[in-house]
């Protein structure tokens, strides 16, 4: 056969043969596009068919001229759902997957591929028919039928590529569903895989005409954000993604909620690379979640600067246990009842070589992310176990509680260890508490729920640190295997103000629930007289906080049998480590409590 022509009239000019023969023309290239052996084909701005070969009518057994002037746009193939969708015909396709009728009534499954020059497409066709997957011939993720991340990587590159040409900016979105795990742990696998499908949908309707979605595995999703007039564009888009995510998602017979966090990068130059792109999307968007989740965050330059401090003090972590870089400051637990010291916790401190105290806040997850917590943790229960056993040897009874990671939990070995550290140092398991967060126990509930009931069978105690944080905290209660439940100070900060009276009815109502299941409550930062006052008035039984001492570095003597501090409005007074005797509120005839037996040793 030879070059079709669109209406009969305006002829299709094919590019002029490549080579040494001038005098090959037009001709050669009819001959050598009507005997290929693969299917070829050119198409018009319209996407309707121009030109086919041989090869074509074969395949779909039809005539020539029953495939020209059909658009391809009206052969989608019903799992390509970009097909008659994505705009820019014909530049905006190098790939698309068309479900063609055969003349005997069956469907062929074409993977259309080409390139454009000028009004025309020029496109080669792989038959896929009957392939399990055809999306991954086009490069397209089975689950939503939006590119997978090699072909969203193909396109940002492009884009990128582009865009060095263009006054205008380029963006990317990469998204991540909070809390998936958790999410698909609760609704089953298959629910999960049908919310993802979801969110893909409420993303296509978000974005603007032209963005691309991609799918780049698991719950993560990126948007490819072109021509932006300004930084404002795309946040307005950042923020329209958020808004999809407020309305429930139908899955599973029931109504799932779910949140989002979003990372934002702009390419405001033409040397930006696509993996460099994605790297500081990525950035921003975990600086979403570390910020509470459900919202964006910009990558920007002080967040470079950020980032070049925590690869730096992820860098020197490696290198502070082994330089003794490391100190455990000991915070007394007090009795709100008879105000003696029950139990010190134990918290490592890094003081940097250079840059002096760093934050607990900000070295203890890079630790968790790089698995450094695990030598981390085991030095600091080794640490304080030696000085509970130094302390008791002077006649202290006082308990210790130490804070084990979601990474120690996981740990087989951490039974082992916890108890070859008690043997050594002679400690009774029942003076030591381990104190878990909620966080820690979603991380993997299975498998921490059996550490720790291994880690209890021992006769070690369990503590629920942060305890109302977490939207399941009281749910926990009655199914994990908890001795004692430690307030966060958030929670506590708000019982002396006028707006928490709600504040003040739940922890009357969380109290009354641990007295009946047994479980001894520890509220921390505790700061002032009001506070305590609410404490002590819902049967708080233990409190921790600045009030009654700050972390201090181990000394001679155990903090149970170190200064005395008056409790104020009550008649007792309680040891501390914390300072000398208050002026004026203690007197000759003070009281002065040893412990000698506690619901927290």
């Amino acid at each position: 056969m030879t070059l079709r022509l669109i209406s009969g009239s305006s002829e299709v000019h094919p590019p002029a043969p490549v080579g040494s023969c001038p005098e090959l023309g037009s001709h050669a290239f009819e001959q050598l596009f009507a005997g290929a052996g693969c299917l070829l084909a050119i198409f018009d701005a319209q996407a309707r068919f121009v030109a086919v070969n041989d090869a074509c009518t074969r395949v779909l057994g039809c005539l020539p001229s029953e495939l020209i002037g059909q658009s391809l746009l009206d052969l989608p193939h019903p799992r390509d759902q970009s097909s008659g969708a994505a705009p820019g015909w014909p530049a905006g396709f190098s790939e698309l997957l068309a479900a063609h009728r055969h003349v005997d009534g069956s469907s062929r499954s074409l993977l259309w591929s080409g390139s454009a020059d000028g009004d025309y497409w020029y496109a080669s066709a792989q038959d896929v028919t009957g392939s399990p997957s055809p999306e991954h011939h086009l490069g397209r993720d089975p689950l939503t039928s939006l590119p997978n991340r090699e072909a969203f990587a193909d396109d940002l590159a492009g884009a990128l590529r582009r865009h060095g040409s263009s006054e205008l900016d380029l963006g990317l979105l990469l998204i991540d569903v909070d809390a998936f795990r958790q999410i698909n742990d609760s609704i089953s696998h298959e629910g999960g895989d049908r919310l993802l499908a979801e969110v893909a949908r409420r993303l296509r309707d978000a974005v603007r005409a032209g963005d691309l979605v991609g799918r780049l595995g698991g719950d993560e999703f990126a948007i490819l954000l072109e021509q932006l007039e300004s930084e404002f564009e795309a946040v307005a888009v950042a923020q329209r993604v958020l808004q999809t995510f407020t309305a429930p998602f139908e899955v599973a017979g029931g109504h799932v909620r779910a949140s989002a966090s979003v990372g934002l990068a702009i390419a405001k130059d033409a040397e930006k690379t696509a993996e460099q792109l994605i790297h500081e999307a990525d950035i921003a968007m975990y600086r979403a979640k570390a910020t509470g989740r459900n919202r964006f965050a910009i990558f920007d330059a002080q967040l470079r600067t950020e980032v070049d401090r925590r690869l730096s003090l992820e860098r020197d972590l490696r290198h502070a246990l082994a330089g003794n870089e490391f100190e455990i400051l000991y915070q007394p637990v007090v009795s709100l009842a008879d105000s003696s010291v029950a139990s010190c916790e134990a918290l490592v401190r890094w003081t940097h070589r250079d840059w002096g105290p760093i934050s607990p806040d900000e070295f203890i997850p890079l630790a968790e992310e790089n698995g450094l917590i695990v030598p981390i943790g085991a030095w600091v229960l080794r640490t304080a176990l030696r000085q509970l056993a130094d302390w008791r040897s002077q006649g202290s009874e006082m308990g210790l509680s130490v804070n084990v990671s979601a990474r120690q939990l996981t740990d087989e070995s951490v039974g082992l260890m916890v108890a070859a550290l008690l043997r050594e140092t002679g400690v009774p398991a029942n003076a030591l508490c381990l104190e878990v967060t909620e966080t820690a126990v979603l991380a993997d509930p299975v498998r921490v729920a059996a550490r720790l009931e291994e880690l209890r069978t021992l006769g070690v105690r369990i503590a629920f640190d942060d305890f109302g944080t977490g939207y399941s905290s009281l749910r926990h209660l009655s199914q994990l295997p908890v001795d004692v439940i430690k307030l966060d100070r958030t929670f506590v900060s708000a019982l002396d103000r006028p707006e928490g009276r709600r504040d003040r009815a739940i922890l009357v109502a969380v109290t009354t629930a641990a007295r009946e299941l047994g479980i001894s409550v520890v509220a921390e930062g505790v700061e002032d007289t009001k506070q305590l006052a609410e404490l002590r008035r819902a049967g708080c039984g233990y409190g921790q906080g600045f009030l009654f001492s700050e972390p201090r570095p181990a000394g001679t003597t155990a903090p149970d049998a170190a200064a005395v501090v008056a409790l104020p409005d009550s008649g007792h007074v309680a040891r501390s480590a914390s300072a000398p005797v208050v002026p004026g509120e203690v007197g000759g005839g003070a009281r002065v409590h040893r412990l000698r037996g506690s619901a927290l040793s």
